[in-house]
Parts: structure tokens; C-alpha cells; sequence
């Protein structure tokens, strides 16, 4: 016969009391992670691209069956700036990290502001 421990609920309330914070082992926002972040933006914006060339396309063979279809040119402009957009987003990224990259590492610990501002900084020049 098997028999299940009973816990009172004033032991669970104390054993649910006893919460901790984590603390990682490893900087959150050291060079590996920021550079895994990097990688995923650039590869969301090399998919971004490939997509809106494919529309591209599509709008393109719009208009060659109908030249004057007037909306099918707009958005094959449209797609054109989407790509380039994110074209430019990829190089915003790879410059931003040279320039992490250029920064000596003998200073003294970066502030949480001034790494804050780095997000910041990733996150405008991605929005422009």
C-alpha cells in the first residue's frame, strides 16, 4: 500500500514563501548572446528579403500582363523598398556590432544604461 505524504497548506504556503531569484551564471548581456541576437535578426532580414522579392515578382508579372494597372506598380515599388529596407537593416547591424567589437575590453564594467542603449540603439535603427 502506498501512502501519499500529506503537506498541510500552512507548509505549502511557506515552501511557496520560499521563493528565490535567479541569478545567471554568465553576463545577460555578454558578446555570445548579443552576437546570437544578431545572427537571428540578420537571418529574419535575409527571409524579409527573400519574401518581398518573390512579391516583387509577382506585382512585376502583374504589369507586364496589364501596363496600366497602376496599383500593381505602386506595390511592386513598395516591395522593392521593403527589400532594400531590410538590406540596409543587415549592414545597421553589422556596424553596429564592429563598433561593439572596437570598443577595448580593458575599460572598466559598462553601466546597465549604457548597455540598455545598445538594445536601444539596435531596436531604432531596425524601426527606421
Amino acid at each position: 500500500m502506498i501512502l501519499k505524504s500529506f503537506i498541510s497548506p500552512r507548509e505549502k504556503k511557506d515552501k511557496l514563501l520560499m521563493v528565490t531569484n535567479y541569478i545567471p551564471k554568465t553576463a545577460i548581456l555578454g558578446p555570445t548572446r548579443i552576437q546570437r541576437i544578431a545572427k537571428k535578426l540578420i537571418d529574419e532580414a535575409g527571409e524579409d528579403r527573400k519574401l518581398a522579392l518573390e512579391a516583387h515578382r509577382f506585382f512585376r508579372a502583374m504589369v507586364d500582363e496589364n501596363p496600366q494597372d497602376a496599383a500593381a506598380k505602386n506595390l511592386m515599388v513598395d516591395t522593392l523598398k521593403v527589400a532594400q529596407a531590410s538590406k540596409n537593416n543587415v549592414v545597421k547591424i553589422i556596424n553596429l556590432m564592429i563598433k561593439m567589437e572596437e570598443t577595448p575590453k580593458d575599460k572598466t564594467k559598462a553601466s546597465k544604461g549604457s548597455e540598455n542603449s545598445v538594445f536601444s540603439e539596435l531596436d531604432n535603427l531596425l524601426n527606421e
